[in-house]
């Protein structure tokens, strides 16, 4: 059979004996030299997390490696990939998900490497290190293993435009850019909650004390408990809501021991936002924190209680923003979506794209052809690439009067 992938391995960034990479299962990493790789932006590449691993909860979950390069014995340069089936039902592991096309036509893809984790993707490495030549070694590495496995395709779902080294490897390699709907973040530090309203216009600042004050005169109140075991279940039920309510769909079994299981994930605090009356659970958001950023990970509600209510920005944004400067963390990281809830309550759009490549030559016609679909000229549309300028309403008709995010579980708030 031809390979019609094309190989410029030999090209830009020629790989060096030294540049290497050696593939690990995920719990034979060695967290002495794996953890000083790590930057704030790693929280997904923390051991604990590796093992947990990204969507696990959909299901068709089929291996996992770290890649990793050495030089002088010294680790410079890892990442994490994990091979998915079509079976899995997480729209973040799932490339005919991200790339817009119905799942008989993405067929060719699977198995496919998720490499660099679901979110924010990249190659974790010492400042002053990760040069072109070593990101390659670990491009290579999860590919050739994904090849070897008979992968479809190898993806990297979440690349940060920022990541340029990584994003000149990667075309180097042969993949193919697909713009996504941005990330968004709130970026601090605080000082507290005021210092943040007062980076607002005043108009700004009065619609959200506004805002405040209709969820305390409801009687609501947030507050942050460290997740548990016990918490899990009850939380992933209010998620659930979430999900249907937008067309998704949840193992609840599976996702709750998911959820469990981030209870044990060492130096990634894990930690429930909870908005609450009268003792019971209304709202949440779970979250997880690394390196002073706080991700939120998931949001949900109990709707019929919240109708006509802001409890989503209360909870997700306020809330946070206070938990962040009291704690002293200098960021909340959130996922797609609700981008002009996000935006008007400042929080700053990040550009990412699917870069994926074909690892067969069925999967790589396929990749051709979206590439070419998605270059060919069309209507203007409010997708993809376009930051939002603040002049859309997306938080019509959501009767929590919350523009809570789209999200499917385990995707960041």
């Amino acid at each position: 059979m031809t390979d019609l992938r094309p190989d410029h391995r030999s090209d830009s960034f020629p790989s060096e004996p030294a540049d290497r990479a050696r593939l690990l299962r995920i719990e034979d990493v060695p967290p002495s030299s794996w953890l000083p790789l790590l930057g704030e932006r790693d929280l997904f590449l923390l051991p604990g997390w590796m093992a947990v691993g990204p969507g696990t909860y959909g299901g068709g979950l089929h291996d996992a490696r770290a890649a990793l390069v050495e030089r002088d014995g010294t680790a410079v340069a890892g990442t994490a990939g994990w091979l998915f089936g079509q079976a899995c039902t997480e729209d973040l592991c799932r490339p005919d998900v991200l790339l817009e096309i119905p799942a008989r036509r993405g067929a060719p893809l699977f198995p496919t490497v998720l490499a660099g984790g679901w979110y924010d993707s990249r190659v974790a490495h010492r400042p002053g290190d990760g040069a072109p030549a070593e990101l390659a070694a670990v491009v290579d590495a999860l590919e050739d293993w994904g090849a070897a496995e008979g992968a479809g395709s190898a993806c990297w779902p979440s690349v940060d435009d920022r990541e340029r080294e990584l994003v000149a490897v990667l075309a180097d390699r042969g993949y193919r850019r697909f713009p996504l709907t941005p990330r968004w973040a709130l970026e601090g530090p605080w000082t507290g909650f005021d210092d943040y309203l007062g980076r607002m216009s005043s108009k700004r600042r009065i619609s959200v004390r506004g805002e405040r004050r209709r969820v305390r005169e409801a009687g609501i109140t947030c507050r942050t408990v460290p997740l548990t075991r016990e918490l899990a279940r009850p939380l992933v039920e209010l998620a659930e809501e979430n999900v249907t309510r937008h067309g998704g769909r949840v193992d609840l079994d599976r996702y709750a021991e998911w959820v469990a299981a981030l209870t044990g994930i060492e130096d990634g605090r894990a930690e429930a936002h909870l908005a609450e009356r009268d003792g019971r659970i209304l709202g949440c958001v779970v979250s997880s924190t690394y390196a002073g950023r706080v991700y939120a990970l998931f949001p949900g509600f109990d709707y019929a209680r919240i109708t006509g209510l802001p409890v989503y920005f209360e909870l997700a944004y306020y809330h946070l923003v206070e938990h962040a400067a009291a704690h002293g963390f200098h960021a909340v990281e959130y996922g797609p979506a609700a981008d002009e809830a996000k935006n008007l309550r400042g929080c700053v759009a990040h550009r990412q794209a699917l870069w994926i490549r074909g690892l067969d030559p069925r999967a790589e016609r396929l990749v051709a052809e979206l590439s070419a679909e998605a270059a060919a000229p069309r209507p203007a549309d409010n997708r993809a690439d376009n930051t939002p300028d603040g002049t859309a309403d997306d938080t019509a008709d959501v009767p929590g009067d919350g523009a809570e995010d789209r999200t499917r579980p385990g995707r960041s708030a």
